[in-house]
């Protein structure tokens, strides 16, 4: 574990968590959502006399809400730091762990959460999949989330302060919200839905996912709006990370089809192995791959009537 993650507290060694640098290659383009990145922004805005708020998205998985974060982390230039949440989540997670040393002189490394991380660099916390943590848990953030801004941990036996910079937010899946106990509900205000996006908002993202595809772009978004339809979808009920999904998809068949197939992949072995690494990018998608790809990946789902 690097040097430049190592903090001193009370004498004790302790390791901070990483921050989560999205790369520009996966995360270019960012679609809409105005509406919702100005509220949560609003809601982080904070002075001498006004504490900022802890916002709770609620949205159907796929939605955009782990990319709104992101979004607000780039643009307000604070890091970024992701804590996981699941039902295995103990109180003392959410605030420090231990793990074996690589260090022959230490037994054991403590750990910041990414919360505490946070707290303690000023950045920002995003807890995903909160509503899945334990309420028993959970009962470590109250000290967090209101005008007290400290977490306890009994492993360090410390109390740590959030520094002026920290802000928080959470996200849950719309099916997991009533399992949120009200003491944390009452602190996570402004609760901002993340819907599905309108159909203008899933063709921008198509197009600069398309942006390479010459002139097939357009024909390639009325084909899958075509197909959607056909299969009873409505223009306002597909998430974006369901058309990224499709369209990629569609993408490497396309590719896999260009470099040889099942032909060349057939012929292949471990002295000529297949190349998987995609050294020559091949940008274009052909319409019986996009057909295939849409097929492939909603044969089970409600849509396919056939």
């Amino acid at each position: 574990m690097s040097n430049d993650r190592k903090l001193i507290i009370n004498n004790k060694t302790v390791f901070q968590s990483e921050p989560f640098s999205p790369q520009n290659r996966y995360f270019t383009g960012f679609f809409g959502r105005e509406n919702e990145l100005g509220q949560l922004t609003a809601a982080w805005m904070a002075g001498e006399y006004a504490l900022p708020m802890c916002p709770l998205l609620i949205g159907k998985p796929g939605t955009g809400k782990n990319r709104l974060i992101y979004e607000i982390s780039r643009r307000t230039g604070r890091q970024l730091y992701i804590f996981q949440g699941h039902e295995d989540v103990t109180a003392e997670d959410l605030a420090c762990t231990v793990r074996f040393s690589d260090n022959n002189n230490s037994v054991m490394d403590y750990i910041l959460s990414p919360l505490v991380t946070a707290m303690n660099n000023g950045g920002i916390c995003f807890i995903d999949e909160i509503g899945k943590i334990r309420p028993r848990a959970l009962a470590l953030l109250v000290s967090v989330l209101d005008e007290r801004g400290y977490i306890d941990s009994t492993l360090l036996g410390e109390r740590i302060h959030a520094k002026p910079g920290f802000r928080f937010v959470a996200a849950t899946n719309t099916t997991d919200l009533n399992l949120l106990p009200e003491f944390i509900l009452s602190r996570m205000r402004p609760r901002i839905t993340i819907s599905y996006p309108p159909k203008e908002e899933i063709d921008s993202i198509i197009r600069d996912l398309c942006k390479g595809f010459r002139n097939e772009t357009d024909k390639l978004i009325d084909l899958f709006w075509a197909l959607w339809t056909e299969h009873g979808g409505k223009p306002g009920g597909i998430t974006p990370r369901d058309a990224i999904y499709l369209f990629g998809w569609a993408s490497k068949l396309s590719i896999f089809d260009k470099t040889g197939g099942t032909g060349s992949l057939l012929e292949s072995s471990q002295d000529k192995p297949f190349d998987i690494d995609l050294h020559n990018f091949y940008t274009g998608i052909k319409p019986e791959h996009l057909k295939m790809a849409f097929r492939i990946m909603f044969s089970d789902s409600f849509l396919i009537k056939n």
